[in-house]
């Protein structure tokens, strides 16, 4: 029996979790026989990364973000359509002509802003209709397509997201530091954590003890590892691998031309 303490930073953290969601069974049996749906999010381009065998601009795969101290959203010319695989090949589809189709035996990967205690997810929605999550949720749940959200613990709240639902909106708010949103539940989606990223991959145990950090560490997480000698091996080698993932540039530029600018207080010395 090994046991060894690690700290993963916000982008090594994806990088684990993108490898564990790809190793998954479902994962592949449905990259091999039926749809692999990947809705736009940070984490969710680490996973097509590591899916498609290339680097793309994961930047370009934010939509509603928070930078700069901010909730924001990304401009709308650099938005991403969703990659949707049909037996492992880019359908030639529009998205919800996937949607359609799906089963049981699919697999839709959507990203989260919040983790609660329970290990319920929820993710931010700004758009009236409710964006990825609103236009998406009906087809998934009711047709039993298996919903797995890739979430770093960096994201772990104590709140309750059933509760944060009912206090969060669009037009819930008097004033704040960046775009308003609703936090909408997830209740039907599988999380991926680094907890299960290590057991995936590894077979070993993942248990959180600290956060955060300082001089670029900040928003880490920082785990005890513990388990067999060869499945620690491995999960050290896998720890190798991860480390030294780059953090990705900034999201957002030229906040001052920004159609959201005004609700944000960008310019009005309000923040």
């Amino acid at each position: 029996m090994q046991r060894a303490l690690v700290t993963l930073t916000p982008p090594e953290s994806k990088r684990l979790i993108a490898k564990a969601v790809v190793a998954l069974d479902e994962v592949q049996y449905a990259l091999k026989h039926g749809f692999v749906y990947i809705a736009t999010g940070t984490t969710a381009a680490y996973i097509a990364e590591e899916i498609l065998g290339e680097r793309i601009e994961k930047e370009k795969w934010t939509v509603g973000v928070i930078s700069k101290g901010r909730t924001c959203v990304t401009p709308k010319e650099t938005w991403p359509k969703h990659l949707v695989l049909y037996k492992g090949k880019p359908f030639e589809g529009e998205p919800i002509e996937a949607l359609k189709e799906m089963g049981p035996d699919d697999v839709f990967i959507k990203g989260a802003n919040a983790i609660d205690v329970n290990w319920n997810v929820a993710v931010f929605a700004a758009a009236p209709d409710g964006g990825t999550i609103g236009r998406t949720f009906g087809w998934t749940i009711t047709k039993g397509v298996l919903t797995i959200t890739p979430i770093s613990l960096e994201k772990l709240v104590p709140t309750p997201v059933e509760y944060s639902a009912k206090i969060t909106g669009i037009h819930s708010f008097d004033w704040g530091t960046g775009l308003y949103a609703a936090l909408v539940p997830i209740p039907h989606a599988i999380p991926i954590t680094e907890v299960e990223a290590y057991d995936i991959l590894a077979n070993v145990d993942a248990i959180p003890i600290a956060a955060g950090g300082a001089g670029g560490a900040e928003g880490s997480v920082t785990l005890v590892l513990e388990g067999d000698d060869e499945d620690m091996e491995k999960a050290k080698e896998i720890t190798k691998q991860i480390k030294g993932e780059p953090y990705l540039k900034p999201y957002t530029e030229n906040c001052e031309k920004c159609p959201f600018a005004k609700i944000c207080g960008i310019g009005s010395g309000a923040f």
